[in-house]
Parts: C-alpha cells; sequence; structure tokens
C-alpha cells in the first residue's frame, strides 16, 4: 500500500481503539497524542524505506532514512510480529517517560499506536508480496492465503487508488459522524 492509504488507515484505526476505549470526558491532551502517535505509528513498519512517508513528517529524516535503509531490508523485521512486540515496548518504555503533568493517558495512547502499526501490516498482507509475519522466518503470509492470493492488491495501481483509499476515507467519516458526540466531549468542557 501506498503511504497515504496507510496514514488514513491507520488513522481511522487508531481514532476507532481510542474512542471504543477512552472515558467520556475532556481529555484534549489524551486525543491528540493519540492522533499524532496513530499518524506516525501507521508509517513506521515503512521505516526500511529512505525515502517513505514517515521519513518525511520526521526532521532531518531525509538523512536518517538513508541510514535506516543501510540496517534495515523492506518488509523484514518492522513487518512482522517480532517488530510489533518492539514498538509495544518502545510505547511502553516512553509512557513510563511521559510526565505525569501533561495529563496524557498513555494506556490509550499505547492501544491506539498499536492498533494504527498493525493496520499497517494488515494493509500489506492484503498486496500481492504479503508480509514475513513470523520473521527471521522468510515465509510470507498474505490475505487472502493460497491458492486465492491472485486476488490480492498491486501497490499504488489503479484498485488502491480508485477503491481502497477512497472507502478508507469514507470509513474514517463515518466513524467521525458516528461518534461526533463523543469527540466533542473529548475536545470542548
Amino acid at each position: 500500500m501506498l503511504g497515504r492509504t496507510h496514514q488514513i488507515v491507520g488513522l481511522t484505526a487508531g481514532l476507532a481503539t481510542y474512542l471504543s476505549l477512552a472515558p467520556p470526558h475532556y481529555q484534549p491532551a489524551t486525543f491528540a497524542a493519540v492522533l499524532v502517535t496513530s499518524h506516525l505509528l501507521a508509517l513506521l513498519p515503512d521505516v526500511d524505506q529512505p525515502l517513505t512517508d514517515f521519513w518525511r513528517v520526521i526532521p532531518t529524516g531525509r538523512y536518517l532514512g538513508k541510514v535506516a535503509a543501510l540496517f534495515l531490508d523492506h518488509r523484514n523485521l518492522t513487518h512482522s510480529l517480532l517488530g510489533c512486540a518492539l514498538v509495544w515496548y518502545g510505547l511502553t518504555f516512553l509512557g513510563n517517560s511521559a510526565p505525569v503533568g501533561w495529563g496524557i493517558d498513555m494506556g490509550l495512547v499505547r492501544a491506539a499506536g498499536m492498533a494504527a502499526y498493525v493496520s499497517h501490516l494488515v494493509a500489506d498482507m492484503v498486496t500481492v508480496q504479503g508480509i514475513p509475519l513470523l520473521f527471521p522466518g522468510q515465509r510470507m503470509f498474505g490475505i487472502p492465503p493460497r491458492p486465492f492470493e491472485g486476488v490480492r492488491i498491486i501497490t499504488g495501481k489503479w484498485f488502491e487508488n480508485l477503491v481502497v483509499f477512497p472507502l478508507s476515507n469514507l470509513a474514517f467519516l463515518v466513524l467521525l459522524a458516528l461518534k461526533w458526540e463523543q469527540v466533542k466531549l473529548l475536545l470542548f468542557p
């Protein structure tokens, strides 16, 4: 999938997770942290590519991406269950390091961020290539599995651009519309 598709799918997954778990009271700091974290973690699995959208949103990312690409192959560690575990532990560490005075519920941020990260992996599973879910094993897993892999999506081609991306945007807007009262409570006292 393209970065823009991962962004909207990840934001939708992160926001849906947050809205399903968040208590119904004023939490603008947590809400903002969820949106930022979901955006970044939806792009994080492609950190192994030097010119991806992840590196474009990070200061000096153009240079850091080139360094990361020296150590990581595309669709390996970052597209696996091991990568998920590493991200979970990284978010836990960051959450434990965050100042309490910020008023951010780091448990909610971690849950939403992981939903965004996993959404990237699921989206890449429906592509022709699939992902090495059990890395360091090299077997690629995809949806649908063999012998039906012929219906998987080719990244950046017409089906992603004309069907998947617009439907992902529509799902995001429908989520906001359905949960608008809850979103208003989270943002406005």
